[in-house]
């Protein structure tokens, strides 16, 4: 902020009166404002009096003193709207005006946002300002719609009118004032939220804001609602879906007052009594993906919830639902500690426990209101039919183990780690369902069993018309791993009969060789008989004769000549 250095006239009338001064060289003349104290980081206020030169400088130092006042005041105040900033769209396309209401805010860093007037703004030049904060087009998606406060000059003489002088005057005084800004910010761009209802989409965005806080600590804006936004164009304006306000767990807050709002609208849109037959999930009847963790829903959602049997006017499709009666006066305080904890998913099948409690008024509650149970006949059919389920898996599960593993022994099933076959199937549902209400009712005083415990005994409930019983089918041949090792052992036993063929067929080739030898030795013999050498062919000629031959012997006379 730009200031200029002056003297007041008295002062200057003042100086000018008095005689001259005698400045002596070794006392120095000092004026003392005040006595300095040594308190480091303290914030100081100016010492002012009439007369008192005012420079930049002291100027600075006085607005730093009440900054350093105020800081730890907007410290400790969490971001939000204070009170105030009502919005409202009026007009459409390019004819649309936003309108803010006077009101209090504080940013994420400690900013203080402070709007005394109404601040009406067309929506082009919204759009126009966005673009200029983005440094950017502005696409199409969800945007938070914001307010800020900015330092800006209001009296810039940088545009000089014609035939003047073009450069600024060092004197001339410049105004710069706080103001409030509105903006955009994007929350989303996903196609799947842009397809989506309005309360559906604001509904999603809430349930996001509890993860992902909205206030930038940079800019120190601070949301006022929802908008969506196609070609440049709002197309619908939610006030509070992004409406965060300064306090505690403020977007479940917010999360809670868009699900009111809801309902609310939701309440008026069916003013005729629902179909007695349920069609619908709760989220499909409702609009919403999300619920808070706590707060309101329309009564209309249950039906007779004093007969023996209340029922919903919904499809508890992977939600548990339990009902329970608590004072009237004590709603307000549960509905406080249980909102921090989140939301309610409706969509994605989390088994998420509800709990509906019925207002009743503090002189009419009992704690004995709900102590007769119902017997919960469906859940007995469930019974019957996970255990048919069960028995199923049992079954299927038992012969692939047949399939596997059938014909091995016990050391055999140890060496490869296989899984021991479980003998007993699954219990009948009808035996173990009558042995916990024994053992339950054992438990009790044997004067007079409760409900549901009594009606039980006296009348089983049958198994439903669709339960079947499921065959145990016997073990059909042999197992893959025992048919392995069978062809394993055949074989060894095949590689053990061509060990052997194969040593008599050594031993006959060395027989052969032996032969050999011997008939090159005849040979060789022979040859030598014939009158030739070795290898000339004589011996085997002769060897070859032998087998026409016959040797008849000579007869020794007693005088041979």
């Amino acid at each position: 902020m730009a200031t200029t250095s002056f003297l007041p006239p008295g002062l200057l009338a003042a100086l000018a009166s008095r005689p001259a001064l005698t400045l002596l060289p070794r006392v120095p003349p000092s004026i003392r404002l005040h006595e300095p104290e040594r308190r480091a980081g303290d914030p100081r206020r100016l010492n002012l009096f009439a007369g008192r030169a005012l420079g930049e400088r002291e100027f600075e130092r006085l607005q730093a003193y009440v900054d350093d006042r105020i800081a730890p005041l907007l410290a400790s105040l969490a971001p939000g709207i204070v009170e105030g900033l009502a919005t409202a769209f009026s007009g459409s396309g390019a004819d649309t005006r936003v309108r803010v209401q006077p009101g209090l805010a504080v940013g994420a860093a400690g900013q203080l946002i402070r709007l005394f007037h109404p601040l009406d703004q067309a929506w082009t030049d919204l759009a126009a300002q966005a673009e200029r904060d983005q440094d950017s087009p502005l696409r199409d998606g969800l945007f938070l719609l914001t307010i800020r406060s900015a330092v800006e000059p209001i009296d810039d003489r940088a545009a000089q009118e014609p035939c003047t002088r073009t450069e600024a005057d060092p004197l001339a005084e410049r105004r710069i004032e706080t103001v409030s800004l509105l903006g955009l910010q994007r929350v989303s761009g996903s196609p799947r939220l842009m397809a989506m209802p309005q309360a559906r989409a604001a509904n999603r965005i809430g349930v996001r804001l509890l993860r992902e806080a909205p206030f930038r600590a940079d800019s120190g804006a601070v949301p006022l609602g929802l908008v969506k936004i196609v070609d440049r164009l709002p197309v619908w304006f939610d006030p509070l879906a992004g409406r965060l306000l300064a306090g505690p767990d403020a977007a479940a807050h917010t999360l809670l007052a868009h699900t009111v709002a809801a309902l609310e609208a939701w309440q008026r849109a069916h003013a005729a009594p629902l179909p007695d037959v349920p069609t619908q999930t709760l989220a499909e009847l409702l609009g919403l993906d999300y619920l808070p963790a706590a707060g309101p829903l329309p009564a209309a959602l249950l039906r007779d919830p004093a007969a023996r049997a209340p029922s919903l006017a919904f499809l508890p499709a992977d939600l548990q639902v339990e009902l329970a009666p608590v004072p009237a006066g004590t709603i307000e305080g549960v509905v406080t500690d249980e909102l921090p904890r989140g939301s309610v998913d409706l969509i994605h099948g989390l088994g998420e426990r509800i709990r509906l409690l019925l207002a009743i008024p503090d002189l009419d509650y009992r704690r004995d209101l709900f102590d007769l149970p119902q017997r919960d006949t469906r859940l007995e059919d469930e019974l019957f039919r996970r255990a048919e389920t069960a028995t199923r898996a049992y079954e299927a599960w038992k012969q692939q183990w047949y399939a596997l593993f059938h014909g091995l022994s016990a050391a055999q099933l140890k060496a490869l780690r296989a899984p021991g076959l479980i003998a007993s199937p699954p219990p009948d549902p009808g035996h173990y369902r009558n042995k916990l209400v024994s053992d339950r009712a054992g438990s009790l005083p044997p004067e007079e069993l409760p409900e549901p415990y009594a009606s039980h005994l006296a009348e089983p409930h049958p198994a439903p018309e669709d339960y079947g019983s499921v065959a145990s089918a016997a073990p059909d041949g042999d197992g893959l791993l025992f048919q392995r090792e069978k062809l394993r052992d055949d074989i060894r036993h095949l590689e053990a009969a061509l060990d052997q063929s194969f040593r008599l067929l050594e031993e006959v080739n060395d027989f052969l060789g032996l032969q050999r030898q011997q008939l090159d030795a005849l040979t060789v013999s022979f040859s030598a008989l014939a009158g030739g050498v070795a290898g000339d062919g004589l011996g085997a000629q002769l060897v070859r004769w032998t087998t026409t031959a016959r040797f008849t012997p000579v007869v020794r006379t007693e005088n041979p000549k």
